[in-house]
């Protein structure tokens, strides 16, 4: 990631709009964001004519939000949530940045190891002078993500420092003072998963999820954050921790010697699909489909707890570390059994994955890359992708993927979902979340 500046003669405006009056290009690899038809000119522009100041201080206030913050799970959205969708895309799409100028349709989300981009075209029928012209959806390693911010500030900031200390010298300060304090920084990611601005998440909610933390892990008090968030992030939280008190089903994963996880440089996905690579391997499955039986031994649980049905609605199916290493109870929180065997793989995923340190493997509806990762490896080792285009050959039909589901013993949902992650059938036929 880029943020190109070339300084312009003032603008109108407050001293700090004038000061960093620019032509921006924004740039992610090859993709400019700001590649645009301005009318006046009637010619193609690589930059936009606009003032640095409204997006360095809307990525300043936005920064913990933008780093840390999933995209809202489209599976909780009720709407009762719509207000809290506004709110979402007020920190995390460029829009916002407002004073007046006319700002890229550019979004970002978080999945914690990278940052989804999301560029949209102007609309076609816009009345407006300048026509955004780029369309494109990439993925940012976060680090990266932040050298691109970082280097974007300082140039802001030098260029404001005639003017003394402004707002943005104080926020940004502030920023790079919590990022650099591992307390902080510990409380302020997880008041970013859960929706809120830096200060703003209800204290016991807070004060909760970092005692948590200490007790079941920190990474896995940063998966649960993102369930807690909405309209009662208490009662939430209070629900979430009340299932983990529950009875469950006692489990021990039983999985012979495998290849380790690749590291986090990889995509959650590429991850997923070596880790179930490995694992059937080891198993001795090659392609073939995974039966009830199979399924269950490997968790040490019988079949017909594949089928029954959760007495208690769950937001979240959990797993929690009893004594032994390998020894969970299992609480499952889906309610059929192409779901509960989906379920199932992905607390194969998280126990194989997961920091050792994690007492709770969380299984949500999450975009997190924790989340991906499970959902992943399940599709990938309960429905080998090789596999899956031998069984539906030319067949790429909903009437196929049917078959295919029954055949798969998963859903017909995650069938489509794993052919669209490999680019097998355009992203528009699946109905889940596209970025899962």
């Amino acid at each position: 990631m880029s943020i190109e500046l070339k300084w312009l003669p003032p603008f109108q405006g407050t001293p700090e709009i004038g000061r960093t009056s620019a032509t921006i290009q924004i740039r992610f690899g090859t993709e400019s964001a700001t590649r645009s038809w301005d009318v006046w000119s009637e010619s193609v522009q690589d930059g936009t004519r606009v003032s640095a100041y409204p997006i360095a201080i809307w990525l300043a206030s936005s920064w913990w939000r933008i780093r840390w913050e999933p995209l809202p799970s489209r599976i909780r959205l009720t709407l009762d949530q719509v207000a809290a969708d506004a709110h979402w895309r007020m920190s995390h799409e460029l829009p916002a940045a407002g004073y007046g100028f006319i700002w890229p349709q550019l979004g970002f989300a978080s999945d914690g190891e990278s940052i989804r981009v999301i560029c949209r075209q102007s609309p076609a029928l816009s009345q407006e002078p300048v026509h955004y012209l780029s369309e494109f959806d990439v993925a940012v390693p976060a680090l990266e993500f932040e050298d691109g911010i970082d280097s974007f500030m300082d140039l802001v900031l030098r260029r404001l420092d005639t003017l003394g200390e402004t707002d943005l010298h104080l926020l940004w300060r502030e920023v790079l003072a919590e990022r650099a304090d591992r307390e902080q920084s510990a409380a302020r990611k997880i008041e970013a998963r859960l929706g809120y601005d830096a200060d703003e998440a209800p204290p016991y909610v807070l004060e909760r999820l970092l005692t948590l933390a200490t007790e079941v892990g920190a990474d896995a008090a940063d998966e649960i954050a993102p369930v807690c968030a909405g309209s009662d992030p208490i009662g939430a939280l209070q629900k979430v921790i009340g299932l983990a008190s529950r009875p469950g089903i006692q489990g021990r994963i039983s999985i012979p010697a495998h290849e380790s996880v690749p590291n986090g440089s990889v995509p959650p996905w590429q991850r997923a699909r070596q880790l179930a690579t490995s694992v059937r391997s080891s198993l001795g499955l090659g392609g073939e489909r995974l039966d009830d039986k199979t399924l269950s031994e490997l968790l040490r649980i019988s079949p017909e707890e594949l089928n029954e049905k959760p007495s208690v609605h769950a937001s979240m199916g959990l797993a929690v570390r009893t004594g032994n290493d390998r020894d969970l109870k299992l609480l499952f929180h889906k309610r059929n059994r192409p779901a509960r065997r989906f379920e199932a793989a992905r607390f194969i995923a998280d126990y194989l994955s997961a920091e050792g340190s994690d007492q709770w493997l969380p299984i949500t509806d999450a975009a997190t890359a924790r989340q991906k990762l499970q959902r992943a490896f399940a599709a990938e080792f309960l429905c080998p992708i090789d596999s899956l285009r031998s069984y539906l050959g030319d067949e790429f039909l909903p009437e196929a993927f049917e078959d295919a589901a029954e055949h798969f013993g998963i859903s017909e949902m995650a069938i489509k979902s794993h052919l669209g992650n490999h680019h097998l059938i355009p992203r528009t036929l699946v109905d889940s979340d596209p970025i899962a």
